[in-house]
């Protein structure tokens, strides 16, 4: 073999090394769960931030826990005739079992856990999972952190998932949202 076609597969093999390298790195992508955009809102007004899916293959079940700064937003209640504060469920899944739905706003933190139910298909795509009604208590930058995120198929296989962490800034001054 001459020097030439040995240079030629050894650039061969490099390229395919380089490849196959990044091919898991791009396969391990898949869904994410969060706030993807930051927001700018006026003091002491309700708005609704959606905490959306997006890119997901078969969701049928979800354990999400998010983070806020509590001395700059707090949740507002979306079912008033349920004890304590909760997120507004939202329509990507069914109604199904809901283990966790709740909001506790002296730690500044949001847990759900929930699972749809037979005879419910997992879902695919992108939408939204929760609503968080998100009221600024005083002037500040608070960030929106996803510290959990899990999901699973009909067959309880996890699928996977990172979270989508956004920034919420609270101003007196902040146009309000329409």
């Amino acid at each position: 073999m001459g020097l030439k076609h040995k240079v030629v597969l050894v650039i061969i093999v490099i390229l395919l090394t380089a490849f196959c390298a990044a091919a898991p790195a791009m396969a391990q992508e898949g869904a994410r769960v969060g706030v993807f955009a930051d927001l700018e809102i006026p003091l002491n007004v309700r708005v609704e931030v959606p905490v959306e899916v997006r890119d997901v293959s078969e969701l049928y079940a979800v354990d999400l826990t998010i983070r806020f700064d509590p001395d700059i937003l707090q949740v507002e209640d979306a079912d008033p005739n349920q004890a304590g504060v909760q997120p507004g469920l939202a329509t990507f899944l069914d109604a199904g079992m809901t283990l966790f739905n709740e909001v506790d706003n002296e730690t500044g933190t949001v847990r759900f856990v929930m699972s749809q139910i037979n005879p419910s298909e997992g879902k695919s795509g992108s939408g939204n999972l929760l609503v968080l009604y998100f009221v600024g208590k005083q002037a500040g930058t608070s960030p929106v952190t996803v510290e959990k995120v899990e999901a699973s198929n009909r067959l309880g296989e996890a699928i996977p998932v990172s979270g989508a962490d956004a920034e919420i800034v609270v101003r007196e001054d902040a146009p309000e949202m329409v």
